[in-house]
């Protein structure tokens, strides 16, 4: 049934080109077809210890595979870690075409096309079982997403993500091939390393391939560009959802093959390996800058951007650090981002639709105008920012309290700040977009959006509510990397430092919101313009040429601090790079004259050279 699937995935993408000029029976054919991986899902549900009735698995796949493809061999099988990110790509995934069943209208059938090709390439990648098919299943996903690159028709986020897929792939490539010349294999479960430096150095390359999927600074550039000039839809799925794969693959090469024991063997700090905390402090600069670079965005779609690239480099924290508190934490970080960043994503599509606005300082008052979409990205602002009633407070706590049991001076206080910088820039989309003064006479989103934001939002309520469940979908996982799952039940996780038990934190949280409205309502309030808060608590004498109420301007000093630090750190850095590499490319290119005689002492040289160095050897 596996290969029946993408079959069938492979023929929806014909007819969905076909039916350029007919976009709703086109977004109809890409959802039905777009099911295949969420029945394959319940299907394989056993793999987790989980048991559905006979109605919600209606089509029976094989959880292994091995077809003969031509000159090669599609190796496929089902595990608990490919099931996971499953779980999280195949959920979203209807849901982006279903938002974009009523947002996309220009050239229809090639964003449904293109859409379909990044699904099949992504579930090949969950499914592969060797680097060969892996490999060939990430470059689908890859030309896939370029394809829908292409749509958007910026030149900048073309050239970036070509430029930077281009160095995933090579990475990857190379370091298979490195990994094939130490094994004799290509099987997963057949390459058994050794603790050489070739075996160190590929593993290194693999994973920084890797890396750059989950867009991890330095290799993060061409993601604010992509994701801030595509349409918002893809955007939603590719934040959301693919962006999970980079670390699918690293969780996959480091501890499921690699291991625990190898990584450990070229050093340890804090009983964790050299490999897995460098890994970790990148993760947590990312988180970081990620942050800093966010709360300095005007337009909304670049703010979402970074704030993309920070949260995900708290799972490259939780992947370094790991011990199974880590890795849950990991994985919970992994499943709540794909569910409120699509959210969010989504909820600016849906502000522009209605407004044709993307600056910040541009929207306000949609909420009242809007407010199903306002509720939606209320609650995925909340689980961003790690609000205590969200399922992405407890994903961070997890992440908070495995950093501090190893007592990481330097990634622990990092990670705090970040989150802290979350509330800047979550505040600054909460009142610069929907609360303030109404600007826009518009209507509420379509019903397609807002059932796709909405059914998008139901994950975050219900590991809000349990939290332990997603520590049972972690159990299966950890236990086949030989570690112990973390104590816990539905309500309360416990860990070595502490334990969060969610109801406590939900009545708790709801009595003091109970004592914040009583005396809200006790003392009548006096309504005041934006303008008495306008230099944002900073002396005139510094700042008194400009306005800085909430929704415009409000964090300028902050800018003024860290912008010439950040705004251009990373792409500065790779344009030096560009530039030398031109540099030697001109120079080179002079040697090709299109003279013979100048071909003639080239050769003459060579030989010159080759002899001298046979003499002196």
């Amino acid at each position: 049934m596996i290969l029946e699937a993408f079959g069938v995935m492979l023929l929806a993408v014909i007819v969905v080109l076909a039916l350029d000029r007919y976009p709703r029976i086109a977004a109809a054919v890409a959802i039905i077809a777009s099911l295949l991986p969420l029945f394959a899902l319940t299907s394989w549900a056993g793999i987790m210890g989980i048991s559905l009735p006979s109605f919600l698995a209606p089509l029976e796949f094989e959880s292994s595979l091995v077809y003969n493809l031509g000159p090669g061999t599609l190796n496929l099988a089902i595990t608990p870690l490919g099931w996971f990110f499953l779980l999280l790509l195949a959920t979203s995934f209807p849901l982006a075409l279903l938002f974009a069943s009523s947002f996309v209208r220009n050239r229809a059938g090639g964003f449904y096309a293109g859409m379909l090709l990044t699904m099949l390439g992504s579930f090949g990648v969950l499914l592969a079982r060797d680097a060969l098919t892996f490999f060939l299943f990430w470059e689908i996903m890859s030309w896939s997403i370029l394809a829908m690159v292409l749509r958007g028709g910026d030149r900048r986020a073309i050239v970036s993500y070509l430029s930077f897929g281009s160095l995933s792939a090579m990475l990857l490539l190379f370091g298979f091939m490195m990994l094939y010349f130490k094994t004799g294999t290509f099987l997963f479960g057949d390459m058994h390393l050794d603790t050489s430096l070739t075996t160190l150095v590929a593993l290194s390359m693999i994973v920084a391939g890797l890396a750059v999927k989950g867009a991890l600074m330095p290799l993060h550039v061409w993601a604010p560009h992509v994701y801030s000039r595509s349409e918002e839809p893809f955007v939603a799925f590719l934040s959301g959802g693919l962006s999970k794969l980079g670390y699918f693959g690293m969780l996959l090469f480091m501890y499921g093959i690699a291991g625990l024991s190898l990584l450990s063997s070229w050093g340890t700090f804090r009983d964790v390996s050299y490999f897995g905390y460098a890994l970790a402090v990148i993760g947590a600069f990312t988180a970081f800058a990620g942050t800093v670079l966010a709360v300095m965005q005007d337009d909304l779609r670049k703010l979402l951007a970074y704030s993309s690239v920070g949260q995900l480099g708290y799972i490259a924290i939780g992947i370094g650090i790991g011990t199974p508190l880590a890795l849950t934490g990991a994985l919970f970080q992994a499943l709540n981002h794909t569910f409120f960043k699509a959210v969010l994503f989504l909820a600016a599509g849906a502000v522009y639709y209605r407004t044709g606005k993307w600056k910040i300082s541009e929207l306000g008052g949609l909420g009242y105008r809007m407010p199903f979409t306002f509720l939606a990205a209320l609650f995925a602002i909340f689980a961003l920012a790690a609000i205590p009633i969200t399922s992405g407070f407890a994903a961070k706590w997890l992440l908070y309290e495995a950093a501090i049991e190893k007592k990481f001076l330097f990634v622990t206080p990092i990670m705090l700040i970040a989150g802290v910088g979350a509330f800047l820039y979550a505040y600054k989309i909460l009142y610069g977009v929907f609360l303030g003064e109404p600007r826009y006479d518009v209507k509420e989103a379509p019903i397609s959006q807002l059932v796709a934001m909405w059914l998008l939002v139901l994950p975050l309520v219900i590991f809000l509510i349990f939290p332990g469940w997603v520590a049972d979908l972690a159990a299966p996982i950890l236990s086949e990397y030989g570690m112990q799952p973390i104590p816990h039940t539905p309500y309360v996780i416990t860990t070595n430092l502490a334990a969060y038990n969610t109801l406590a934190v939900i009545f708790a949280l709801m009595g003091a919101l109970l004592v914040s409205l009583i005396l809200y309502k006790w003392k009548p309030q006096e309504v005041v313009p934006h303008e008495d808060n306008y230099l944002a608590g900073e002396p005139p004498e510094l700042y008194e040429y400009i306005s800085m109420h909430a929704a415009s301007n409000y964090y300028e000093p902050f800018e003024d601090v860290f912008g010439p630090v950040f705004r251009r750190g990373a792409e500065r850095a790779w344009e030096i790079i560009l530039a030398a590499a031109e540099f030697l490319g001109n120079g080179a290119r002079r040697l090709y004259t299109g003279l013979t005689q100048d071909y003639s002492i080239y050769i003459l040289l060579f030989f010159l050279i080759l002899v001298g160095w046979w003499l002196l050897w």
